[in-house]
């Protein structure tokens, strides 16, 4: 493998090859591409550095690449019974990093909210906030699962699943799940 790149050390732009990449200084040189030889045959790569809107370009990558990602923190455990806490989080979406504060759904707690989704009778996504059923505002309930129009019970011997996310301001949220059931 060849570097092909330009060295302007002494103030003028000179072209120049290397097979040793770390022989390339960082602030005065700076790389075009590389050139592989296969018999008589050269491969020409273009991979030199380019600094046009470097930091979108970069952010952009990283969306396409990592997506939301969790660095630290972020864990989501029960405390008393179906109440719940987050530790403080730090996550990063692209080049953004996100800090989310803890949280304790509990009547010991603050207490903080949790914010249910389901779908509504007309079948749309509802929040809901207060309390549903006869759990109280911070409870993941016992009692209901999703359906397109609305919440139904989850009967006897039966179990729910519900999905639960540190939103963006540290908020905790709880999707429904459309299912009941059994062991």
């Amino acid at each position: 493998t060849n570097y092909i790149y330009i060295d302007y050390s002494a103030g003028v732009p000179v072209p120049k090859a290397t097979t040793d990449r770390t022989t390339i200084e960082l602030n005065r040189m700076f790389t075009l591409g590389r050139v592989y030889r296969d018999g008589v045959t050269l491969h020409i790569v273009n991979s030199g550095v380019n600094l046009y809107n470097h930091m979108r370009n970069n952010h952009e990558r990283l969306i396409g690449v990592r997506g939301f990602e969790r660095a630290s923190g972020g864990v989501i455990a029960e405390k008393l019974v179906r109440y719940l806490t987050s530790t403080d989080g730090v996550f990063y979406l692209g080049a953004n990093k996100i800090a989310t504060t803890q949280q304790d759904t509990s009547p010991t707690g603050p207490p903080d909210i949790l914010t249910r989704w389901y779908h509504d009778a007309g079948g749309n996504w509802v929040s809901n906030t207060g309390i549903e059923g006869a759990s109280a505002a911070g409870q993941i309930s016992n009692e209901h699962y999703d359906t397109p129009t609305g919440l139904a019970d989850i009967g006897v011997a039966r179990y729910g699943v519900f999905w639960l996310f540190i939103h963006f301001d540290g908020d905790l949220h709880v999707v429904y799940g459309i299912g009941t059931y059994k062991l």
